[in-house]
């Protein structure tokens, strides 16, 4: 027997969990993308952007953990 039969709201919290977290990285990658924009002779879409949008995402979790650093 799966999970998803014993417990069908545990696999609705998972699914939401799992949708507000692609939906965070989808907006730190539009962030990252919207900023290198601006700068003249970026590849916005290389691997700058990745690198850009995870510092963003490590500045946010940084953040709601409540880091000082």
């Amino acid at each position: 027997m799966t999970m998803t039969s014993q417990d069908p709201s545990r696999e609705r919290r998972r699914r939401g969990c799992i949708e507000r977290e692609r939906l965070l990285l989808v907006r730190y990658v539009e962030t990252a993308y919207e900023s290198l924009r601006l700068m003249p002779g970026v590849d916005t879409l290389g691997r700058t952007l990745v690198l850009f949008a995870g510092r963003l995402l490590l500045a946010h979790e940084r953040a709601t953990r409540g880091d000082a650093d």
